[in-house]
């Protein structure tokens, strides 16, 4: 997706479209309402569907929420790109209804609501400063959309800098020339300036709510960022304009685990696997892995059983037989811990997944066994002095629980401060248990010193 390319459009054509719409959306009549001012005034309008989407605007303007954004984000009327700026408008071109609303508002606010042929609308009169600012943009547009014209073709050329410069200056001169916006970030996002590259397509998606692309590279720079929940916005917002692309889903369930929303990813991962007529091994192995982190046994089998066709060696085993452990099939899973340990006896992780499923077997001696040959091959891993701790803590064996567990702070000390003062308050707390309260308190003392910034 490079950039856009635009054709020029002049001020005159643009003016023309405005008074086209006018007639359009207002039909002449020849009937006169209330005491509309005779002078014409410089108004903007927003269109919805029904009364309770007029009551909600009306709310967020009070709020104080722009006219222009409202416009934009619902509006259902054509002049829905310029803001809802139809310049000075004739009294006599409106209809009864809106006749009559527009007299009884002073310039700066907003009309009651009235009915259109199309929904209903609320007008917003405009001050002569407004008026002004808004006709000066018009004026400059034509050398603002030059400006896009040459910027675009500067950058497609691979002359970022002059392209900047020039998209820059098109956006100064008319604020709401989204594809200038749109170009913009692209080059800053090309010129490695990613949060700058993130604030003009923040302006594409505030001025443009219904650009898939806009949205879709929104997410996935504010996903680089490590933004991710504003990243699960921009791609829902994707996935919403387009429900068959791929290319959202994929970013959505990716954003979602990232997140920490596993159930959510689950969702996504599955849509995004639905959109491909086969089996992508990445997807099914983010659908495993969101499938554990919700403790979706089901889940994680079907996934599990799948990407067995597209790995090798003891992993393949390794894979099924977590999932299977988490779904309580406890036999079926020591089954499949043993081919791969067959596989691999080297492996500290195959030896430790059959600790985990004979410990939950009720075979103690042998889950011990096997966290003991887990610490010879992996010594510097502090998780399996952690999984043989709790297994002689819940075999009441609180001596040999805390010999391991304070290995255990001993691995951790060489990985993370943070990780080593959780370990030292879990010996803390088995020493109260063995009634040795002053050994308590050092590891007490520990942890919070490691805490301490």
């Amino acid at each position: 997706m490079g950039l856009q390319q635009i054709t020029p459009r002049g001020a005159g054509r643009h003016r023309l479209f405005i008074f086209t719409v006018l007639a359009l959306a207002f039909p002449l009549s020849a009937a006169w309402a209330g005491t509309a001012p005779q002078e014409n005034t410089a108004i903007r309008i927003l269109v919805v569907r029904t009364e309770v989407e007029a009551r909600a605007a009306v709310a967020d303007l009070n709020a104080g929420v722009p006219f222009e954004r409202l416009v934009r984000d619902r509006s259902i009327g054509p002049e829905k790109d310029r803001g809802g700026y139809l310049g000075r408008v004739s009294p006599d071109s409106l209809s009864p209804a809106a006749r009559a609303a527009l007299a009884k508002t002073p310039p700066g606010q907003v009309s009651p609501i009235f009915p259109t042929e199309d929904g209903f609308a609320v007008i917003q009169v405009l001050t002569s400063q407004e008026e002004q600012e808004l006709e000066a943009r018009i004026r400059q547009e034509p050398e603002a959309r030059e400006l896009l014209r040459r910027g675009t073709e500067l950058g497609q050329a691979g002359d970022l800098e002059a392209a900047e410069a020039a998209l820059r200056r098109a956006t100064e001169l008319n604020p709401d020339l989204v594809d200038a916006h749109y170009n913009l970030a692209i080059v800053y996002r090309r010129r490695r300036q990613l949060d700058a590259a993130i604030a003009a397509m923040n302006r594409v998606v505030r001025l443009r709510p219904e650009d898939f692309d806009a949205h879709l590279r929104l997410g996935a720079w504010l996903f680089e960022r490590g933004q991710y929940q504003e990243s699960c916005g921009e791609y829902e917002r994707a996935a919403t304009l387009r429900m068959d692309s791929w290319e959202a889903w994929v970013g959505l369930a990716q954003s979602y685990e990232a997140a920490g929303r596993a159930r959510a990813a689950m969702g996504a991962y599955r849509r995004a696997i639905a959109l491909q007529d086969s089996d992508d091994p990445a997807l099914l192995g983010g659908l495993f892995r969101t499938a554990m982190q919700a403790q979706d046994g089901p889940t994680a089998v079907a996934a599990a059983r799948k990407l067995q066709a597209f790995r090798t060696g003891h992993e393949r085993f390794m894979t099924l037989g977590d999932a299977l452990l988490l779904n309580g099939e406890v036999d079926a899973a020591i089954q499949e811990y043993q081919k791969a340990v067959a596989l691999a006896p080297s492996s500290a992780a195959a030896q430790a997944g059959l600790g985990f499923a004979y410990a939950k077997a009720g075979q103690a001696d042998a889950a011990a066994e096997r966290f003991m040959q887990a610490v010879q091959l992996d010594p510097r891993n502090p998780a399996h002095y952690r999984a043989l701790a709790r297994l002689y803590e819940g075999q009441g064996r609180l001596d040999l629980a805390i010999v391991a567990l304070r290995d255990g702070v001993t691995a951790a000390a060489a990985l993370s401060r943070n990780l080593e003062a959780e370990i030292a308050e879990e010996l803390a707390a088995l020493y109260d248990r063995a009634g040795m309260s002053r050994e308590a308190e050092q590891e007490r003392l520990r942890a919070k010193s490691l805490r301490t910034p």
